[in-house]
């Protein structure tokens, strides 16, 4: 059934501003879509186009939100992210992710909310778009998802894309839930040698069950892979770094992100929803039961010991990240004092 939901008003919440805009770094991206792209690149270079897409078209987390502005969450794989998915879902969010264009929405022409049902969450309400390809996100562009202000909440794994979407008036508010590199890479190693529902992006690769972590990171460095350093390079579209990239990195972060840890996921949420007006939903207590407390697409698989061989080869592989996840974990509390949370009742 497709019919047109508007966005239920959110909770305005206001900070006192304190942090400077975002210094960063540029990304190589196609954004012939973005807003006034053939003005911004008369007058820039490339280098520092995404620079001022980024100040353009996103907040800042100290900055009031507008009842204009759209939550995006940053989906990091195997970092909570499915969860996070179904947690809102099952508040009655309406959602662009992925699963907006199943069922043949890909050929819609106009941008319209639709209700897809399952015996876990009846009623799935979600925009008719896909934000997790560029492909998609041009779509959801061309089809005005930021303006028409019918997603409660965006999911992307590529937000240097998403913020294409977006414009002055009408601009993205980032979040995500961050997990140790370490311990994310090889969840993802075990992941891919299982997860047959996702052929799609050579997700599922059954070939490395024969092989060790070792092996597999020699081969992810022979191929480029998509492990090294995953934060760093999705956020600077570079895979090779100095301190001064880190510390952009960090600003980033710093200003444009409200950060949560998986390891501390029930109060990440809890601050999420009250930063962004979500708190009061009825449906809340029910829906942590239900997806943050038991969890999504979990997958076991044996631990890696700190300071094994493994591990070490891993912290040499992933240096940058590691270093930027013990910022954003300082950034946590740090935003804990600012933010705070609300326990579920």
């Amino acid at each position: 059934m497709t019919e047109m939901l508007k966005r239920p008003v959110r909770r305005r919440i206001g900070f006192v501003a304190t942090f400077a805009l975002a210094l960063v770094t540029g990304y190589s991206l196609l954004w012939e879509s973005s807003p006034d792209y053939d003005t911004i690149r008369r007058r820039t270079s490339r280098a520092t186009l995404y620079d001022k897409l980024l100040a353009r078209n996103t907040g800042d987390v100290m900055e009031p939100l507008k009842e204009s502005d759209t939550p995006v969450y940053w989906h990091i794989p195997k970092s909570s992210g499915t969860s996070m998915k179904r947690y809102y879902g099952c508040m009655g969010l309406t959602a662009a992710s992925e699963t907006g264009i199943i069922d043949g929405h890909d050929k819609d022409e106009t941008i319209q909310v639709w209700q897809r049902g399952n015996e876990k969450f009846p009623g799935l309400k979600l925009v008719n778009v896909d934000t997790s390809t560029r492909e998609g996100i041009a779509r959801a562009k061309k089809l005005g998802l930021a303006q028409s202000g019918l997603a409660d909440i965006v999911f992307a794994p590529l937000p240097s894309y998403a913020l294409t979407m977006f414009d002055p008036d009408h601009k993205a508010r980032f979040f995500a839930l961050f997990r140790h590199p370490i311990e994310r890479a090889v969840s993802l190693f075990y992941y891919h040698q299982v997860a047959e529902w996702e052929k799609a992006g050579h997700v599922y690769r059954p070939e490395l069950a024969g092989m060790t972590i070792e092996e597999w990171l020699l081969r992810q460095r022979r191929g480029g892979g998509d492990v090294k350093n995953f934060l760093m390079t999705i956020i600077l579209n570079k895979n090779q770094f100095t301190s001064k990239d880190l510390e952009k990195a960090k600003e980033i972060i710093r200003t444009k992100f409200l950060v949560g840890l998986s390891s501390k996921m029930e109060e990440s949420v809890d601050r999420f929803d009250t930063y962004f007006g979500w708190v009061d939903n009825e449906k809340r207590p029910l829906c942590q039961e239900e997806a943050i407390k038991s969890g999504f697409n979990k997958n076991p698989h044996p631990p890696v010991e700190k300071g094994s061989k493994t591990w070490n080869i891993l912290a040499d592989y992933l240096s940058y990240d590691l270093q930027l996840y013990d910022y954003i974990v300082q950034l946590y509390e740090e935003q804990g004092e600012l933010f705070g949370a609300t326990t579920v009742g």
